[in-house]
């Protein structure tokens, strides 16, 4: 069996080995050949949108990107935009919403297999196995429309286009902000012989500036029990944040409640400093919690490496 991580809008895993990888390449070029047509800002602008709706870092979360910027071409065709437009305005939405709403599956399904009809003529695409993929991937659209319109939940496929704005939080954790190997063990001994938690609270808040050495003082299990919930009572809402993001970060990327539901459903977690943080959160204030979930949502991230 062949198994390959990027996943393929359309895929056949019936086929195994060598012929797998040959289907595998074949389709990802029509895929590749696809996106190409389209302007490379454009499609930034979908998926950092796409990723705002489904509350993930899109950088380094795996899906189709040639399924979702071939349903946003028809989106724009079926709302008055052009075939190599992506973008979604709110104004075309709206057009979209009301189309959708008065429609059938039937109905549904005519209107996207003439707009991808205008989309292959517009886009000059005539491969035949490029035509008889993206007709595969048509049924799968008009499901999820159908499912979508009869749940009022269009804004879970259709991706409308968000003003750019400046986020107030902006992250970047770099490899050079990391404390020594040496400096950091001196500490963590120093830390695990301090006899009052509020005196390992004062060596942590005063010599820990890095995200990566918090998380590498966290994991190296130098605190027990109630002292875990010293030291998060002693951080603002924006380190609560970041923390929470990594814990829960699964949680809201597939979730659309928000922060407080997710954390009341968290039953259990690894290792044990996440324990406590969601313990302590359960603890928290509403408002707080509210106010928490805002500075995730305007955080932006770069991947970090752990190594």
């Amino acid at each position: 069996m062949a198994s390959i991580d990027y996943p393929l809008a359309v895929d056949d895993m019936r086929l195994q080995g060598v012929f797998y990888m040959k289907q595998y390449l074949e389709r990802l070029q029509i895929e590749n050949r696809f996106c190409l047509k389209f302007n490379q800002e454009d499609l930034l602008r979908l998926l950092e949108n796409f990723g705002s709706v489904c509350r993930f870092d899109y950088r380094i979360e795996l899906f189709n990107i040639f399924e979702l910027v071939f349903h946003h071409a028809l989106f724009s065709i079926l709302s008055g935009g052009g075939a190599n437009q992506v973008r979604i305005s709110s104004y075309q939405f709206e057009q979209l919403k009301r189309m959708f709403a008065c429609a059938d599956a039937s109905a549904i399904d005519t209107m996207i297999h003439e707009a991808m009809h205008r989309l292959q003529h517009s886009l000059q695409i005539s491969d035949p196995k490029s035509i008889d993929y993206m007709n595969q991937c048509k049924t799968d659209l008009v499901r999820r429309i159908v499912n979508a319109a009869e749940h009022h939940n269009l804004h879970a496929v259709i991706v409308t286009d968000r003003e750019e704005k400046i986020k107030p939080v902006v992250l970047s954790f770099n490899a050079e902000d990391r404390m020594s190997d040496v400096r950091l063990r001196r500490l963590l001994d120093e830390i695990v012989r301090s006899e009052t938690k509020e005196e390992k609270v004062r060596l942590i808040r005063s010599n820990f500036f890095s995200l990566h050495d918090y998380l590498d003082m966290l994991e190296s299990d130098c605190l027990y029990g109630d002292e875990y919930e010293a030291l998060y009572a002693s951080f603002g809402d924006i380190e609560l944040a970041i923390l929470a993001k990594i814990v829960f970060y699964e949680e809201l990327r597939s979730d659309s409640s928000d922060l407080a539901a997710v954390i009341s459903r968290k039953k259990d977690a690894e290792p044990e400093w996440q324990k406590h943080l969601i313990t302590f959160m359960k603890g928290l204030s509403a408002p707080r919690i509210r106010a928490i979930d805002t500075l995730i949502g305007n955080m932006d991230y770069e991947e970090i490496k752990f190594y």
